[in-house]
C-alpha cells in the first residue's frame, strides 16, 4: 500500500481488497463495481499489467473525478473510468475476466439486477471476487427501516448472509467460495454506519447501533460465472 496515492488511501472506505483474491493475472479484462476513490483500480490495474484493462465505473461524477485524479498519479495507463450504475454496465456480453468490487452492492436496492449484470459481462469461466457487508440474522423491520433512512451508511441496505449468497447462486454463479467472515466491532459499525463520513451521513442512534452488535459481518468472497 505504500505505492498508493494518498488521495486514494484517504478516500477508500472498503471492507477488504478483493484485488487480493480475485487471482487476476496479466493481460485480463476488469471491471471494479463502485470503483470510488480508485484504490482497488490501481491495485487491480498493476496485477493485469501493460497488456490488461482496467474498467472503474461509478455512479457519481466527484468520486470518478477524484479516481481519475489517483489513476494519474499512479502513472498507470491501462484504467478507464466510466459514468454509470453497477447494474448496466458499459461493457460487452463477456467483455470482462474479473468482476471485483468493495463494500458498495449492499448500498444498491436490487443486488440480484447487479449479479445479473456480472453475470452478463463476465465470459464463461470468469469470475467475482466481492467484499462486501450482511448480516448473520434478519433485522428488526423498525431497526432496518431507521438505517434504510441514511442509505449511504453501509447498514441501510445489508442482507441477511444466506439469502444473498442464495440469490448470487440463483443468478447463476457456481463454485462460490467463502474467503473470510469478519464480525464488525462497536468502532467498526459506527464507520460503517457513517459511510461516506459524518458530513454526509448523520449518525445512527446509540441504541440502534448496540442492537446490531455481533450482527453485522463483513464478508469476501469468490465465484465463477
Amino acid at each position: 500500500m505504500a505505492s498508493i496515492p494518498p488521495l486514494a488511501l484517504a478516500l477508500s472506505r472498503g471492507c477488504g481488497n478483493p484485488t487480493s483474491f480475485a487471482r487476476l493475472q496479466e493481460g485480463e479484462t476488469v471491471a471494479d463495481l463502485g470503483c470510488g476513490g480508485g484504490i482497488d483500480l490501481i491495485l487491480a490495474g498493476r496485477r493485469v499489467g501493460p497488456g490488461g484493462r482496467v474498467l472503474g465505473v461509478d455512479f457519481a461524477p466527484e468520486m470518478l473525478e477524484r479516481a481519475r485524479l489517483c489513476v494519474e498519479e499512479s502513472g498507470l495507463e491501462n484504467v478507464e473510468l466510466a459514468p454509470g450504475n453497477v447494474e448496466s454496465l458499459p461493457l460487452p456480453n463477456g467483455g470482462a475476466d474479473a468482476v471485483i468490487s468493495n463494500c458498495v452492492i449492499n448500498l444498491v436496492p436490487d443486488k440480484e439486477a447487479v449479479y445479473r449484470e456480472a453475470f452478463r459481462v463476465l465470459r464463461p469461466g470468469g469470475r467475482i471476487a466481492i467484499s462486501d457487508i450482511v448480516t448473520s440474522c434478519q433485522l428488526e423491520p423498525d431497526l432496518r427501516t431507521r438505517f434504510q433512512g441514511t442509505w449511504a451508511g453501509c447498514l441501510g441496505g445489508a442482507m441477511e448472509e444466506g439469502p444473498y449468497l442464495g440469490l448470487i447462486q440463483a443468478t447463476g454463479f457456481g463454485d462460490m467460495e467463502i474467503i473470510a467472515r469478519h464480525v464488525l466491532s462497536p468502532e467498526e459499525l459506527q464507520g460503517m454506519a457513517q459511510c461516506p463520513g459524518s458530513d454526509f451521513t448523520p449518525s445512527p442512534l446509540p441504541e440502534d447501533l448496540a442492537a446490531v452488535v455481533g450482527k453485522v459481518l463483513s464478508i469476501k468472497f469468490r465465484a465463477t460465472r
